[in-house]
Parts: structure tokens; sequence; C-alpha cells
């Protein structure tokens, strides 16, 4: 066939069914959107369409369906193991959707964040799954009572009915404080973020639930550090040394990582001076040698639970209800 741009009707003509059909069939190929077509049917345009080397006009199917195929992820720090390999599964969960994702990353800037969401929001994408930062609580309100298909990735807004995928951060942290006091630990210091997000006050509170069911509630400190300000964090391990602290159990896997080095910078070992316990394990640990307590997070099941939430609001709208997904922890060590 002579023609350079192959359309519907020709795989229509040469598979010997109706346009209407073949359009069946590419939907249900590439939207998920389930026709019923006969196998032996949507096998023959198929092949019909792969030898014709039909390429789908995703802007006319996008003006025809009112959707792009696209869904925008935005994340808080694409460079953080946990949220790049959340990325990574995002798109093999869309990829077997028949959809593409747009990633954005905010740094928990706010304002980075709102105008990731504008970008995102002109190019049409369907639906967004989002990590809040603290700050952007008002936009993404705006987000959901204006109808955008929103899911909320590893962290909540308070008093915002969305549909979400978290860990239970509580429990997570409360079971890694207590392999601490199992250890032998009992001044035991939890180095969190200053900045107001669910899973930090979360975590905060499952320590604290730990230390005073140990009746060491006189003993609780939470040492918060603002987000990209780390220079103090050598002369906090320095002064918690000096108050006779034994463990630290630390928010995230990035401040872990800045206070098991300041440990060794100082001149201190784990787990003879300080035992630690975090979240997310870290080849650093392997070369340490140390023995950390840390919480696996279900990377994979983040990914898989999100796309398959934001996939049924796109396709089913405003009929569907929230749905709260709260995932269990694996502890190590």
């Amino acid at each position: 066939m002579s023609r350079n741009k192959i359309t519907i009707k020709d795989i229509a003509r040469e598979a010997g069914v109706s346009a209407a059909l073949v359009s069946f069939v590419m939907s249900n190929a590439t939207s998920g959107t389930k026709y019923r077509v006969s196998s032996e049917t949507s096998k023959r345009v198929l092949e019909v369409a792969a030898r014709l080397n039909y390429k789908p006009n995703n802007s006319a199917r996008a003006l025809r369906s009112g959707k792009t195929g696209t869904v925008g992820v935005i994340l808080s720090d694409i460079a953080n193991p946990f949220f790049s390999e959340i990325a990574r599964y995002l798109e093999d969960q869309a990829y077997n959707y028949g959809y593409n994702v747009i990633f954005a990353s905010t740094d928990e800037n706010p304002e980075k964040f709102n105008n990731a969401v504008k970008v995102l929001m002109n190019r049409g994408v369907d639906g967004l799954i989002v990590v809040p930062c603290a700050g952007a609580e008002d936009t993404i309100r705006g987000l959901s009572k204006s109808g955008v298909n929103i899911i909320l990735l590893d962290r909540t807004i308070a008093g915002l009915e969305s549909s979400s995928v978290v860990l239970d951060n509580r429990k997570a942290a409360e079971s890694i404080t207590a392999k601490l006091l199992e250890r032998g630990a009992r001044i035991i210091d939890m180095v969190s973020y200053s900045m107001n997000i669910s899973s930090a006050r979360e975590r905060e509170r499952g320590y604290i639930d730990a230390m005073s069911a140990a009746g060491l509630a006189e003993r609780i400190h939470i040492e918060r550090i603002a987000h990209n300000s780390y220079g103090t964090i050598s002369e906090y391990v320095c002064a918690a040394k000096e108050r006779g602290v034994e463990a630290f159990m630390i928010a995230t896997n990035t401040l872990s990582l800045l206070v098991i080095s300041e440990i060794y910078r100082n001149g201190f070992n784990i787990p003879s001076d300080f035992q630690v316990a975090c979240f997310d394990r870290n080849p650093l640990y392997d070369v340490y040698g140390s023995g950390i307590i840390y919480v696996r997070q279900p990377i994979y099941d983040f990914a898989v639970n999100a796309m398959d939430l934001i996939m049924a609001h796109i396709r089913n709208g405003s009929t569907i209800d929230t749905k709260q997904i709260v995932l269990s922890p694996d502890i190590i060590g």
C-alpha cells in the first residue's frame, strides 16, 4: 500500500471488518478498555495493523475519548533511592495499562510542587499521583475539589478525603524502636525532619509509643532537622555522645545516611558507640557491617496499588469511592 499515513479504514479494508470493530480492537490493546471482540478477529486485525505499520493518532484519540493516556507523578526527590525505585515500578505498571508517565520532582519545595502541577495539567494528564510536600496542602485540596483524579503516595493530608497509599509508619517506627530496646539501649534519640509531613509525624508517634511502653517517657528526645540544612548533624552527634545517647532511631533514608556518616567521621563506631535503627536499606550498611536495624518498605506494592487506584479513578470518575491503602512494614535486623 503506497499511502504514507495508514488509517483505521485501511486496516478495516485489509482485514475485512468494519472500521468501528478495528477501533474497538485498538482500544482494547492500548487503553485496557474491554470491548467484546473475538480473539480470532482481534488477532487478525492486530496482524494487519502490524504489517501495515499502523501508528495510532494519539491526538485524535484524546479528542474522542477526552483522555491523553498519560499520568503525572510528582515525587519529592527523584534522586532518593526509595522514590526512584517507586518511579521505575510506576512506569512499568502504567505500561501494562497502555499508559505513559510524566515525572516531576519537588525537592520538598511547595513552589516547585505548584509549578509541576501547572505543567502537568497543561499537558492534559488524565490523573496525578503525588507525594505531598509541606506547604502544598491547599494546592492539593483545590485539585481534589475541582475533580482532578489524584492519588496521595507515601503521605496523607489531614482532613482531605482522597485515595492514598502509605506505609503503616507508626507501627514501623514503634517496631524498630522496640528492637533497639530489646538490644539493651535505654537512651534512644530520634532524628526526624522539622517539616510538617504526615510520615514524619506518624514515625515520631511510633517512637514515643515504644519509649513510653518501656517506661522511658522521660528519655524521649526528638531532634528535628530542617530539610537541606544538615550542617548541624555533626555537632548533634557529638553532643548526643556527651549526653550518653546509646542509639538513634532515624526517620528517613536520607537522614540515616547523614547521621551514620557523621558517626564514623567523628571517630565513633556502630554498634559499640551507637546503635542505629532507620528506614530503608542502603549498601552503606554492608560496608560498615554494623547490624543496623531497618524498615524494608514494600516499594513494589506502593507502585502497583497507586497505579491501580489512579486507573480506577480515571475510568470511573466521580462514581468511585476513595480508598486508603496502608501497607505493612518488614523489619530487618
